[in-house]
């Protein structure tokens, strides 16, 4: 794809060679000759894109565990749920614990009275159910007419279709509501401590659903509302009490949340450094403005066109790619635009007229400019592969938005750069050589002026011929602790959901309060499904109720090394807490009655489930470990009439569990495939294996370095409550840094075959790490700088992806690039590797002038 790899000895690398050479000539004559209609068909594009396109909000898909493959283990049970349960489509919650800590007593009658009289009664009218005391006067209105009674649900009250009689809006969401006053779980809802009590809103959607959000506000705005409430007037807070808000759709909202506030902040932050770092790089507005523009319109138009595919079916997208394609678009599209400039400026210098600098620009970097961005868009291309939804849809999402930046950077570029003139560099206005800086005061300009940059990369040059194996050693040396650390900590990583939100969240507030008096895994149980074909679970006093009750025992004796609380089941539905007053005989004949319409399917009397009480947070990292223990050794507790039953495991910690299985078979894939996909592109340019082998060693070290690195940064900032980095952290650093890495190997491996056909071997390295030092680090700086603005948001995991990708990149611009590569190569051209030496072609002799 490169003319500069392309053996130009034989009749197909000659071939190729003026074919590529045509081809680009030919694009640059067009813009050069053609600017205004190239700039014009963009704002047409970027105009009819923007009226066409659906908004972003209706067209990306929420969740995490939605994206899972459907023949994972967890979404087969939900579907086996789903049909045997059909009444309990319970899949999220939004819970308020109003507690009182202060004093011995706990909570007061009066605290139990102002929950029953003033809250519950708001929370039904806020999700437009019936208000309780109104719903038993319509009871008895019924009973009077004949009616026959609606059952009760697994709560104890009327779904909120049955109670309303009418589906839609809200009341399709809001299944029940549930508090201490419910006659068959209200004891459940008090704490062992007297101190806290929790009324729960049982929603029918997933918790990162984006029809929960407008439910949760509203109940966040009246908890909100009685706290601003002055003490003693109606409607205020009991002192001494409070409430708080929390629950897995409570945590979806604030997730969705702070996605929304990272994105935009990453975008604004983005948009100011990408603006910051070109002024102070070139100090020419114009000439800053021209990549700004170019990444905008392709970021725009990327977007828009991705919005309209996704409304098409063509695409599927979920909701947070866009800070993906926003951060990646303006990255490479200005390190592309910055190689563009920076040859454009080579060309005016050597004598050239505007309109053939365009056109020799593009001759000669267009291809190593498309087969840089071409390798980029390989390796993330390859996430394509992946099992999980959201990697898969990455990989497209990006690589499309990419290959929308180079096209917009090999014509829109070039066509305002020839519409700006000479005055694109103003105020310097080309009077100088490129390699020099604008006249200017102070200490900084004088500095400039002093070349102190050009003559850092000619030192590094000279130590590089001096002294290669003290740079490639101490390049190595230099790194080697923390890639280490990349290799030890690769598996240390969270899944924990709560941990990626920050502490003033609601949701974690009110988790953390739950769990002060309530056992950690009450907020999301472990559901086990049991088939056991033969047997009638309905049968209160049989042989299955018995067998039931033997496993409850079993699984009770041995909680404490399963990591259980408590174990509900139909034999024993409230669990194992000892209550202090008795309930009465008809009580209990309803709490029966309640857990045979609770416990056993209702289309398969076969099938009944038990619910499991994790002793330990089901968000903690442990938690998978602790379940799959569970899953693997519960078998063995269930009796011989059961030993052939079928099991299924419902609830987040079961998908969190499928979650690491799939992203863990999806690191191997994906980072094979990336491997060689990069790889492959290489060795076609190069036509040298072991080189190509070598660069990709070089990337791969410091992507563990970076790693390592990361992880110790973020352990560093809170050793007690670090918990590893964020899953997602592994796969899309790898990606984007070898693709990104590579990318800046193609620039440097083009220009030294370049310069090794003027100056021979050995300072044909030289030269061209000094001829593209300034270049390369100001397009790794800018590419930092955005990867960075990843952590202006508040979400931890994207806080961790922006320190690592930005890391990762200046490992390259100042590291890899510089010393690793080019040491090696210094050792290979003066033959002090030996076989290896002989192998890269530097087996002889040669002098400049049979080199040129």
């Amino acid at each position: 794809m490169c003319g500069g790899f392309v053996d130009p000895g034989s009749p197909g690398g000659r071939t190729a060679i003026r074919a590529q050479s045509m081809l680009f000539k030919r694009l640059g004559d067009l813009t050069a000759r053609h600017a205004v209609l190239i700039v014009v068909a963009w704002v047409v594009l970027l105009a009819v894109s923007v009226r066409v396109a659906p908004p972003w909000e209706s067209v990306v898909a929420n969740g995490e565990f939605a994206f899972l493959p459907e023949n994972s283990d967890s979404v087969i049970a939900n579907g086996v749920f789903r049909e045997a349960f059909p009444d309990d489509q319970m899949r999220s919650t939004v819970v308020l614990i109003a507690r009182r800590e202060s004093g011995t007593e706990g909570l007061l009658p009066s605290d139990f009275d102002f929950v029953a009289q003033q809250v519950v009664p708001e929370l039904h009218r806020i999700v437009d159910l019936p208000v309780p005391g109104q719903e038993d006067e319509q009871s008895a209105e019924g009973e009077q007419s004949g009616a026959v009674p609606e059952p009760d649900d697994a709560a104890g009250v009327k779904s909120a279709a049955a109670s309303a009689g009418v589906a839609g809006g809200k009341q399709q969401i809001v299944q029940s509501i549930a508090w201490f006053e419910d006659r068959k779980v209200g004891e459940l809802l008090v704490s062992e401590d007297k101190q806290a009590t929790t009324i729960v809103l049982w929603l029918t959607t997933e918790f990162l659903d984006q029809a929960n959000v407008r439910i949760v506000n509203e109940v966040e705005a009246f908890v909100e509302q009685m706290r601003r409430v002055p003490s003693g007037q109606a409607g205020s807070l009991p002192a001494g009490l409070e409430i708080a808000i929390s629950g897995s759709a409570t945590f979806g909202r604030d997730m969705m949340m702070e996605s929304r506030k990272s994105a935009k902040s990453t975008e604004d932050w983005t948009v100011i450094l990408v603006v910051v770092l070109l002024i102070a790089i070139y100090r020419a507005p114009v000439l800053a403005f021209i990549p700004l523009v170019t990444v905008g319109v392709a970021t725009a138009v990327s977007k828009h066109l991705l919005a309209i595919g996704a409304q098409m079916g063509i695409v599927s997208l979920f909701n947070g790619i866009e800070t993906y394609v926003t951060v990646l678009v303006y990255g490479a599209g200005v390190d592309y635009c910055l190689f563009l400039i920076a040859r454009y400026r080579e060309e005016l210098d050597s004598g050239l007229t505007i309109e053939e600098s365009i056109t020799g620009t593009m001759q000669r970097i267009g291809a190593a400019l498309t087969a840089s961005a071409g390798t980029v868009m390989c390796g993330i291309g390859m996430m394509y592969f992946a099992e999980f939804g959201k990697f898969s849809q990455a990989g497209v999402a990006i690589t499309f938005g990419l290959g929308v930046c180079l096209l917009a950077s090999l014509t829109l570029t070039p066509a305002i750069l020839r519409l700006c003139r000479l005055y694109a560099f103003w105020p310097a206005m080309m009077t100088r050589p490129a390699d020099t800086f604008p006249a200017g005061r102070g200490v900084l300009a004088r500095l400039k002026n002093l070349r102190l940059l050009s003559m850092g990369w000619q030192w590094m040059g000279s130590l590089l011929e001096r002294r290669p194996w003290f740079a490639w050693l101490g390049s190595l040396a230099v790194l080697l602790p923390f890639a280490a650390a990349g290799v030890i900590f690769f598996g240390d990583l969270s899944y924990g959901l709560l941990s990626e939100l920050p502490k003033t969240a609601s949701s974690v507030y009110g988790a953390e309060a739950a769990q002060k008096h309530f056992p950690a895994g009450e907020v999301s149980p472990i559901t086990l499904m049991i088939e056991a074909e033969g047997l009638d679970f309905t049968t209160m006093q049989g042989t299955s109720f018995t067998l039931i009750r033997e496993f409850t025992e079993r699984l009770v004796a041995q909680k404490g090394d399963l990591g259980l609380d408590s174990v509900r089941s139909l034999s024993s539905p409230r669990g194992q807490r000892e209550f202090r007053t008795r309930p009465s005989i008809a009580v209990r004949q309803a709490q029966k009655l309640h857990a045979r319409q609770y416990f056993v399917s209702p289309n398969n009397h076969s099938i009944t489930r038990v619910n499991l009480i994790p002793k330990n947070d089901p968000f903690a990292r442990s938690s998978i470990s602790e379940f799959r223990m569970l899953r693997d050794r519960i078998r063995n507790e269930l009796p011989d009439g059961l030993r052939e039953a079928r099991l299924w495991f419902v609830g987040n910690t079961a998908e969190i569990s499928d979650l690491k299985a799939v992203t863990d078979r999806d690191q191997i894939r994906i980072d094979a495939l990336v491997m060689l996909g990069v790889y492959l592109i290489l060795w076609a340019l190069l036509k040298k294996p072991g080189i190509c082998a070598y660069l990709m060693f070089t990337v791969l070290y410091s992507y563990f370095a970076t790693l390592g690195f990361t992880y110790l940064a973020f352990w560093a900032m809170d050793p007690q409550g670090f918990t590893g980095l964020d899953w997602k952290v592994p796969m899309f650093l790898f990606t984007i840094l070898i693709a990104v890495g590579e990318d800046y190997n193609i620039f440097l491996m083009a220009r030294i075959d370049e310069e090794q056909k003027v100056h021979g071997p050995l300072k044909g390295i030289t030269v061209a790490l000094e001829r593209t030092g300034s270049i390369i680090s100001s397009c790794g700086v800018i590419m930092a700088g955005t990867f960075s603005s990843l952590m202006a948001g508040s979400l931890v995991g994207m806080d961790q992806l922006g320190l690592a990708l930005a890391t990762g990149v200046v490992l390259d611009t100042f590291v890899i690039r510089p010393i690793m590569v080019p040491a090696f190569m210094v050792l290979l051209a003066t033959r002090r590797l030996g076989v290896l030496s002989r192998l890269a072609g530097y087996g002889k002799t040669e002098t400049v002038s049979q080199a040129a």
